[in-house]
Order: structure tokens, then sequence, then C-alpha cells
């Protein structure tokens, strides 16, 4: 009777088993998407699982579409399997179920959301810790993605007020983290990119070529008016009207606390009968509505859509937005996923949610390779 061995092979053995060739590593540079800044690998944060399978799919779907022979790419973190454990202290533990070492490690983490319960500085404790764990486990790069960047409206202190910049301070947890890249959709400021440099890059994807998008059958009508709810998206507003060919108007706002009261609408609305209004985002929408109720009942206009980058309004305030459907001429409402939507909103009907993730996905695969990110719009941004 043979006796088996007590292991398979012996320790000289799986030496050379596993012992790398050149040929090895061709092959595995073709497999793992290898890169000048590592081998592609994603990691789902737990408040972004949702978001990171999107971009996945999109990005596989540009494999099949450009002939490659790679048509996968490895993801950790999930819902069965979440990255970050909680335990019963609250205290917060991220482990890897995989070796990182010489990835490039696309983390996503949605820090604005409303499926874990998180509150914003929860998701980004949880994102840091994963940042930092890809660091100390041998992640060649590190590129953030926050769909909607957190406290981008925090840029700077409010007048006379005793505040501190903590749009600066988010961006110095991340390189204290270790991350390389920091990559966000349509930031409220696009001066923080200011401070992130030199240690870290902000990449930041405009909204202005979605919006075009939104609305391309309104293009060079001379009855269309794209507003501004304030002076400060009046830059935007510009560049946008300039993309549409058409004119613009802004509002003029006074804010006193957290709410905002518009004063009037400066700009060439006379006979118009659509409008379009923009914006970054919105927490309550009164900036929004105001606009929307002084362009129907003084102005006249009849038709006006929405388009925001970031909806971040609670059901509570629906009612205003259904009754301005109902009563004010409000059409349609456009946004993006970067914030999940709860179901009240998704079935009104005149919401309309646009997918980000291709656009993300085209840009990851820039940043991969090192090429330009802003040559994938310029054709709509100029």
């Amino acid at each position: 009777m043979q006796h088996q061995k007590a292991f398979p092979m012996t320790t000289n053995e799986k030496f050379s088993r596993m012992f790398y060739t050149p040929e090895h590593y061709d092959l595995i540079r073709k497999r793992g998407l290898l890169g000048p800044n590592g081998w592609l690998l994603f990691v789902a944060c737990n408040a972004a699982v949702d978001f990171a399978r999107d971009v996945k799919k999109e990005y596989e779907a540009m494999l099949v579409e450009n002939n490659s022979e790679t048509t996968g790419i490895p993801i950790i973190g999930d819902r069965e399997a979440p990255i970050t454990a909680v335990f019963s202290d609250t205290e917060t533990c991220p482990r890897l179920p995989k070796y990182v070492n010489g990835a490039h490690a696309v983390v996503f983490q949605c820090c604005h959301e409303t499926v874990t319960g998180n509150t914003v500085n929860e998701n980004i404790q949880q994102m840091i810790q994963v940042v930092r764990t890809l660091r100390a486990h041998r992640a060649r790069t590190i590129t953030v993605v926050t769909p909607y960047s957190p406290y981008s409206r925090q840029d700077k202190p409010t007048f006379m007020k005793r505040e501190a910049t903590l749009a600066k301070l988010f961006a110095d947890q991340l390189k204290m983290a270790g991350a390389t890249v920091h990559m966000a959709y349509h930031p409220h400021s696009y001066a923080i990119a200011g401070f992130y440099e030199p240690e870290m890059t902000f990449v930041a994807l405009s909204g202005l070529a979605l919006f075009v998008e939104m609305f391309e059958d309104k293009i060079g009508r001379d009855d269309v008016v794209v507003v501004s709810t304030d002076a400060g998206g009046a830059k935007f507003t510009v560049h946008y009207a300039n993309a549409m060919k058409t004119t613009y108007a802004i509002t003029n706002k006074f804010r006193k606390g957290p709410t905002a009261n518009l004063l009037g609408v400066i700009g060439d609305i006379e006979n118009k009968k659509t409008a379009i209004i923009i914006d970054d985002e919105t927490a309550t929408g009164t900036s929004i509505l105001n606009a929307v109720t002084k362009l129907y009942e003084k102005y006249g206009i009849k038709e006006i859509y929405v388009a925001l980058s970031h909806m971040k309004i609670k059901a509570e305030h629906l009612p205003r937005f259904i009754e301005a459907h109902e009563k004010c001429g409000l059409r349609e409402v456009h946004t993006t996923d970067t914030i999940p939507q709860s179901p009240e909103i998704l079935n009104t009907g005149f919401v309309k949610v646009h997918s980000i993730a291709r656009r993300f996905a085209s840009a990851i695969n820039r940043i991969h390779y090192n090429q330009s990110v802003s040559m994938l719009f310029q054709d709509r941004e100029g």
C-alpha cells in the first residue's frame, strides 16, 4: 500500500512552480491591464458598491468594443463581503481579500448617500482607512473616486465668520492616507484643485458636456435662455450658453443662513419661451424653485427645465417640486447618479436620472495609461 505525501509538492517544487519568467510577466501584463501606474484593480468601499459595479461594467464593455483580449477587471468589496468591517464598539477595519502589491487601485466611495445610513464623515473615514490599507500593502498608485466631492462648498470661510477651509482638510486627509489622484464630478469649486498640488492630482469631470447632451434638441434656438441660480455659477453658465448657442441670465440672490432669497433676474429673458436652469447641486431646492417661480410668474416662461449635477434633496422637499411641476411650468428635472435617489423621487415621472458610469470609466482609463482626460470632452466643452 502506497502512502500519499502529506503535502502535494515539496517546498523546492513549489518555489519552482511559482517562479516568474519574462514570458509569465508578459502574460500577466495583458491579463491584469498593466499600465505605467500598475495593474488595474477596482476597490469598492461599503457605500459605493453599486457605483463601482456600474463603472466596472462600462469599462469592460469598452474593452469588448475595442476588441481587447482582456475582458474583466478585478474588483474587491461587495454587499456580501464588504471591505470594511464594523466592530461592536463601532470602530472600523478594512481588510483586503487579495494581494494588491503593484496595483493601480481605484477606490470608489459615495460620501453622500442613503444606502448605508452612514453620515458623510463616517463614509470619509472608511474611505481614508481603505486608502491607507492599500498603501500599507504596497499598492503602487491609488486613485480615489468620489462622484460628489465632499466639502467642496467649503472652499473658503464665510465672510466675517470664524470657519476653517474644510475642503483643504479633506484634501490633506487623502494626502496623509496615501492617495495619488482624487477624481470627482462637477465640484462646486474648481479652485479646490490647488489644495492637492503638488503631492496629488485633482481631476474634475465637468458637468457641461452632459448638460449639452441632455438638451441637444434645444441647441441654437433663439427662444431658449439658460439661467444660473446665482452669480457664483455665472462663468459656468456662460460656457454652457455658448455651447448651446443660446442667451443666458443670472438670478441675483441673498443668502442669510441656510436659505436664500431671490432678488431678481439679470440677462436676456424677454420673449423667451423655454428656460433651462442649471446648477451643480442642491440640498433643499429653494434657489431653484425660487427661480422657477420668478421665471413663470413674472416673465411668462411656461416651459422650464432644471439640470443638476448633484441632487441631494430628501423626500421631505419633494412636495415643492411637485407643486412647481403642476403649477409653475417645471417640465423636467435632470440629474445624475452621483447621489442615489429615493424611490419617492424616482417615481415622480418628471425627475430623470442620467448615469455617469461611462464617463468615469473613460476617465479612469485615461489616467491608468497617463493620457489626457480633457481630450475626452473637448468637442463639447471647448
